[in-house]
């Protein structure tokens, strides 16, 4: 497990400043409407949580195949209610930003949970061959 978690913080961190060096070139070239202040915390924050629960998933799933599916629910479920409470949070603290954080809020949370399902279906692969 311990490669399996060392190959997938190399990919995260590489992903990471691929995601973070796009964004920072899209911000870059247009309106300061679309940039928020909190979008360098919003890089980390999901660099984070989603090493965080892939490290967790694999953790609950270690040596009991069985108890995938539904640790993999459970984990989705208690992200997407943690990342609802956080925008929900954001957005009541910070009305003038609230439109920009959205859109960079849903921007990540799409690159990062595709990032981590591809990660997902490949560890899935390695294990059942």
């Amino acid at each position: 497990m311990q490669t399996v978690l060392k190959s997938f913080f190399i990919k995260i961190t590489i992903f990471t400043l691929v995601v973070s060096s796009f964004q920072f070139l899209l911000y870059s070239f247009y309106s300061a409407k679309y940039y928020t202040t909190a979008w360098p915390f919003l890089i980390m924050f999901f660099f984070v949580f989603t090493a965080f629960m892939h490290y967790r998933l694999l953790k609950a799933t270690q040596g009991r195949p069985q108890k995938f599916i539904f640790s993999f629910m459970m984990f989705t479920t208690v992200k997407i209610l943690l990342y609802l409470g956080l925008i929900l949070i954001y957005v009541l603290l910070n009305r003038a930003d609230a439109a920009a954080f959205i859109l960079a809020f849903l921007l990540n949370y799409f690159l990062f949970t595709i990032f981590e399902i591809i990660s997902v279906l490949k560890f899935l692969k390695t294990e059942n061959s």
